[in-house]
């Protein structure tokens, strides 16, 4: 599939949900993350999950959750914006936890797991580390937990559910109304959120046919470009008739010089898209009208080539 040969792929309510649950990861550390994962769990798993807490100087003996069933303990890493960068202090927590865990809670833990909100990947030193634990701990099962298993259980609930964990879904009819005003809201604030960080624009190529493919977007993403472009005019049509004629500069400039910026941090294109999809609603709830906004104006930018690479020529 390319941009070209299909322009509206169906944007179902999954990969909005998909999308929100990555960011809803991003966006939530420390207690909060482990209250959002005691939320989805009992939702899945109802009265056999149990949340714990501190109390007082007892603390939680090293178990930030427990599943009655299968006697598994959870321990929570809600790094600050799903930053991996602490490769030390995670291993460090891993062995700590573990150990902490260990020492009090043998009589109930029959599995042990680490819950994260690393979305873009594990180091391999802490594979290295569970593994360890493993050996060292032959009659324990061990596990992480993240950004896969979310969406496994995400997927299992129903929508009511997802709702109230991520928020409501865009759906094909507010595709279909796309409301300016949101979109002249959502791009105005981005102009004030830029400052005076504006550098006059290189000329504009047309899109590659298959600039999707070659960019390698994960499935969600693919279809949210794609499916974006019945909108995309819109926000042409916008930037055109604007009072100031540099507005459309302005946004494809900022928009350039953040993806060069993502791009030299060797991140993923799910990632790029990640933080430039967060980077346009805001932290928090997306309401579909903003959702279908941010659609139509990050699909806009990528087939202007303001985002994400053009084709080799020849290529």
């Amino acid at each position: 599939m390319t941009a070209t040969e299909n322009r509206d792929p169906t944007m179902t309510s999954e990969h909005w949900w998909k999308i929100s649950l990555r960011l809803k990861l991003r966006q939530t550390s420390g207690d909060h993350f482990q209250d959002f994962f005691s939320e989805i769990m009992e939702k899945l798993h109802g009265s056999d999950y149990v949340r714990v807490r501190s109390f007082g100087s007892l603390g939680d003996k090293g178990c930030d959750g427990y599943l009655m069933s299968s006697g598994a303990v959870f321990q929570c890493y809600g790094a600050l914006n799903g930053d991996g960068g602490k490769v030390a202090y995670l291993i460090s927590k891993i062995y700590t936890d573990f150990s902490k865990a260990q020492a009090n809670l043998t009589c109930i833990m029959k599995e042990w797991t680490m819950v994260h909100n690393l979305v873009d990947g594990l180091p391999i030193d802490a594979i290295e580390a569970l593994q360890d634990l493993k050996n060292q701990n032959p009659c324990l099962n061990f596990a992480f937990f993240g950004l896969e298993a979310f969406e496994v259980v995400i997927d299992s609930l129903d929508d009511d559910q997802k709702i109230e964990l991520l928020g409501p879904a865009a759906t094909n009819i507010d595709a279909q109304n796309l409301q300016v005003e949101e979109l002249r809201t959502l791009i105005e604030h981005l102009v004030q959120a830029g400052g005076d960080e504006i550098n006059p624009l290189s000329n504009i190529e047309p899109v590659p046919q298959d600039k999707l493919n070659f960019n390698d977007l994960p499935n969600h993403w693919h279809t949210m470009i794609s499916s974006g472009w019945r909108n995309a005019y819109l926000v042409g049509a916008y930037f055109a008739n604007h009072h100031d004629p540099e507005r459309g500069e302005q946004i494809a400039t900022m928009f350039r010089s953040r993806y060069q910026y993502l791009k030299s941090q060797k991140l993923e294109a799910g990632s790029i898209m990640d933080n430039l999809y967060e980077f346009v609603t805001g932290i928090g709830t997306v309401l579909p009208a903003r959702q279908i906004a941010a659609q139509a104006l990050l699909s806009y930018l990528f087939e202007s080539c303001d985002i994400f690479e053009n084709t080799p020529k020849g290529g």
